[in-house]
């Protein structure tokens, strides 16, 4: 079976098994996560949080965004262009002015300037699944491995690449090619990996 047979499957295999936890529990572990993710240095001492709007059976990051904002952080939210696969972080002040894209996932505006990656402090990466090397299997579309091309080598290492998931989304090793690019730390409902 080839890679990306195995990367569809398994993508397939984990979000199946994501979608089917019970609220109840699912709640109770996003908690769990989120109050590891608020205790953390990296959040404490980052100022610019490029955090993606959770949507469907992901971690609530729309506490994080919230409890942020609160604690008078700078954060940044995704806007998507399909087409070009480009993919700009959006100062957002509320989740009033966003728009729901195409996908369903609530965006800024097309108006609304972009921050330069450069300025990041801490980038909360959506996933699938992970590996305890820091592998990263996204949804597919490469939005995020395109999008830390924009930063500088420097930079790169500096900022903080953070993953929140439940612990089945950590595997022994996920497929990777090689503009893929790693996280750094992953936060799950019983571990701090990295």
């Amino acid at each position: 079976m080839s890679i990306s047979n195995d990367k569809k499957t398994l993508r397939k295999e984990i979000l199946t098994k994501r979608k089917d936890i019970d609220n109840v529990e699912k709640e109770k572990m996003d908690k769990k996560i989120l109050n590891k993710f608020y205790e953390s240095k990296f959040y404490k001492d980052a100022t610019n949080i490029f955090v993606y709007i959770s949507y469907d059976s992901e971690i609530d990051t729309r506490l994080i965004i919230n409890k942020a904002l609160k604690d008078n952080k700078k954060i940044y939210v995704p806007r998507t262009e399909f087409e070009t696969r480009i993919m700009d972080a959006v100062e957002i002040k509320s989740f009033d002015n966003l728009i729901k894209s195409n996908y369903g996932i609530l965006e800024p505006s097309k108006n609304e300037p972009c921050i330069n990656p450069n300025e990041l402090d801490l980038i909360v990466v959506p996933g699938v699944a992970f590996d305890r090397n820091g592998g990263r299997m996204g949804y597919g579309a490469g939005f995020y491995d395109r999008y830390f091309k924009k930063i500088t080598k420097d930079n790169i290492e500096r900022i903080i690449k953070l993953a929140l998931a439940y612990n089945f989304q950590v595997l022994d090793k996920v497929p990777m090619n090689e503009q893929d690019v790693p996280v750094d730390f992953i936060i799950t409902e019983k571990e701090f990996i990295g």
